[in-house]
């Protein structure tokens, strides 16, 4: 036992990581079709302001999530993060049947209440993917790099993430329901 403590005492056994959770600070829904939704092309459409993100890939329509985050104050440096976790909430719809999710990076400059499929498109590397079933809550997705990036390319530790999906229509709330996608900071 007193080894032990003296181990923690001079440093020689690493301190377990700190978590700090922190929920969205925007999110839309982002469709990207060529249909028409009445005399309006659907990806003109802003879903910013909804209640609900939607993600689907059929019939030639690609709807996607689009995802705003800061970063806890205090992390100055990529070299404090040791790892960083996406966690979607429980599906208010989801397919009856085993679908994927992935995160990818996405550009941090879009505004919630103008963003749609002509003014955001979808970019940057894939970083995470989990599949799930139904309305079960989704297993978090690794979005390291991406905090890493924020940490070290961001003046203020702001980044953006997609979400999309392998399949049928899944619904996840929005933070304007108070029940927003969470980030996990995990550092030293």
């Amino acid at each position: 036992m007193k080894f032990v403590i003296l181990l923690l005492a001079i440093g020689a056994v690493p301190a377990a990581a700190d978590m700090i959770t922190v929920g969205a600070t925007k999110d839309a829904t982002v469709v990207y079709n060529s249909a028409q939704c009445g005399d309006t092309p659907c990806a003109l459409i802003n879903h910013g302001m909804e209640p609900t993100l939607s993600a689907s890939q059929q019939n030639g329509e690609a709807v996607r999530i689009l995802l705003g985050f800061t970063l806890p104050a205090g992390i100055s440096s990529s070299d404090s993060i040791t790892s960083c976790q996406l966690q979607m909430q429980r599906p208010v719809q989801g397919p009856n049947e085993q679908y994927g999710l992935t995160a990818s990076e996405a550009l941090g400059s879009w505004d919630q209440a103008t963003v749609n499929g002509l003014t955001s498109l979808p970019t940057g590397k894939v970083l995470g993917s989990v599949q799930a079933t139904g309305n079960e809550r989704p297993n978090a997705m690794d979005v390291t790099d991406a905090c890493k990036d924020a940490a070290n390319g961001s003046s203020d530790g702001s980044f953006s993430l997609w979400v999309d999906t392998s399949g049928p229509v899944v619904m996840f709330p929005s933070m304007k329901t108070g029940a927003s996608s969470m980030l996990r900071v995990f550092t030293k």
